[in-house]
C-alpha cells in the first residue's frame, strides 16, 4: 500500500500521459493562427532576434544561469531561506511520537527538481531580458521543500521560518546592494511618486512642450489614462540617457522643447562588483547595462537648463527646459565626426515621436 502509493505519480496509464499531451493541440493552433494572422510564427523579426536569435552564446548562457540560480535561491532574501536549509541538512530528521519525521515523498521532490532544472535552463537559454520575476513560477517549489526539510530537521521550525518571513517582507522595502528591477518591491512607488512629481510641474509649465525622454516616462506623457497628465503631451522618445543618446538629441534638439531625464535602472549607493571592469563589460554586451547621465550632465550635454529635480532611493528625475539657439539650425553640439555627418534620418533613427502631426513626415 504505502510502497506503491509513493510511486503513484510515475504510474499513468499510457491514455492518461496521452491526455496530458492534449495541451499542445491548443497551442499549435494558437501558432497556426498566429502564422495566418501575423506572417511569423515566433513573432516578428525583432521580438524573435532579441529574445532567441542574440541570446544564443555560450557564454551569454552561462552567465544567465549563473543570474537565474541566483534568482531562484538568494535573490531578495531568497538566501535566508537556502542558507537555513543547508545548514539544516547537516541535521538529522527530528523524532516525534510517530517516528521519524516524513519528508515531502522523492518521486514528488524529484518531480519539483525536474521542473526547476528545465524552467532555469530554458531561461537561460531564451529570453532577451534576465528579469527576476521570470523565475516565479518555481520559487513556490523552492519555499515549499525549503521548508519542508527545516520542518523535518529543525527542533524550533518555526521560529526560524518566522525569521525568514520577517527577511521576505523587509526585501519589500529594503533596497538590496545590487542592480534589481525597481517593480520587484515598494521601490517601484518611489518611481511613481517621483515621476508624478516631475510630470506635474512638466504639464504647468509647458504643457503643449514637445518633450524628449524615454519609455516609460514616454508613455506616461502620451496616454493621460495612465495617470500622469491630463492630456496627452507630444513625446520625442530614446532608448535611454547615455551620452551616446543625448549627444544625437542635442544635434537635433530643434525637435523639442524641453527634456524629461530619469534614472532608467536603480543605482545603488554601494553595489556588489561595482569596480569590476570585466564583469560591467560582460552586463553590457550580453544584459543591455549601462549607466545615464546624471541630471547636471545631461542639461550640459542637451544645452538646457534644470528647472525641477528629485530623487528618492537610488531614483532620480529631473526636467530640462533647452535655451534657444541664436543660430537658427545651429545644433548646441557637434558631432564628434564632423568629417562624416549624420543625415538627419541617421539620427532619429532610434527616436519616434508619439503623437506628433509631422511625425509621418518623416518617414
Amino acid at each position: 500500500g504505502k510502497q506503491a502509493d509513493s510511486g503513484c505519480l510515475f504510474q499513468r496509464s499510457g491514455w492518461k500521459c496521452t491526455f496530458l499531451l492534449s495541451a499542445l493541440i491548443p497551442l499549435a493552433v494558437w501558432y497556426a493562427y498566429h502564422a495566418l494572422a501575423t506572417g511569423y510564427v515566433f513573432g516578428n523579426p525583432e521580438f524573435f532576434r532579441y529574445n532567441v536569435q542574440s541570446t544564443l552564446n555560450p557564454l551569454r548562457i552561462l552567465l544567465a544561469l549563473g543570474l537565474r540560480l541566483w534568482q531562484t535561491f538568494g535573490y531578495l532574501h531568497l538566501y535566508f531561506l537556502t542558507i537555513a536549509v543547508v545548514l539544516a541538512l547537516w541535521r538529522p530528521p527530528l523524532q516525534d511520537r510517530n517516528g521519524e519525521r516524513q519528508r515531502i515523498q522523492l518521486p514528488v521532490q524529484l518531480i519539483f527538481l525536474i521542473i526547476i532544472v528545465a524552467y532555469i535552463v530554458a531561461m537561460s537559454v531564451l529570453g532577451g531580458a534576465v528579469l527576476a520575476r521570470y523565475m516565479l513560477p518555481v520559487v513556490p517549489f523552492v519555499i515549499v521543500v525549503g521548508v519542508s526539510t527545516l520542518w523535518r530537521r529543525v527542533r524550533y521550525w518555526k521560529e526560524v521560518v518566522m525569521i525568514i518571513a520577517l527577511a521576505f517582507a523587509a526585501a519589500l522595502f529594503i533596497n538590496p546592494p545590487y542592480g534589481f528591477s525597481i517593480e520587484d518591491n515598494l521601490a517601484y512607488r518611489d518611481y511613481i511618486v517621483l515621476h508624478e512629481s516631475a510630470e506635474t510641474v512638466l504639464e504647468a509649465r509647458h504643457p503643449m512642450a514637445r518633450v524628449l525622454t524615454a519609455w516609460p516616462a514616454s508613455d506616461e506623457l502620451a496616454r493621460p489614462y495612465l495617470g500622469y497628465v491630463t492630456r496627452p503631451m507630444r513625446v520625442l522618445r530614446i532608448e535611454d540617457f547615455m551620452i551616446e543618446q543625448l549627444m544625437s538629441a542635442a544635434e537635433v534638439k530643434s525637435q523639442f522643447d524641453v527634456a524629461l531625464v530619469f534614472s532608467t535602472k536603480y543605482e545603488p549607493p554601494q553595489a556588489f562588483f561595482e569596480r569590476w571592469e570585466a564583469w560591467e563589460r560582460l552586463k553590457t554586451r550580453f544584459f543591455g547595462f549601462h549607466r545615464d547621465m546624471s541630471p547636471a550632465a545631461a542639461a550640459q550635454v542637451l544645452g538646457g537648463h534644470i528647472v525641477f529635480s528629485a530623487s528618492r532611493s537610488g531614483q532620480w528625475v529631473a526636467v530640462i527646459e533647452m535655451e534657444q539657439v541664436e543660430e537658427a539650425g545651429l545644433p548646441a553640439i557637434k558631432s564628434h565626426n564632423a568629417a562624416h555627418p549624420r543625415s538627419l534620418r541617421h539620427q532619429m533613427a532610434r527616436m519616434r515621436f508619439h503623437y506628433d502631426p509631422h511625425f509621418l513626415a518623416w518617414r
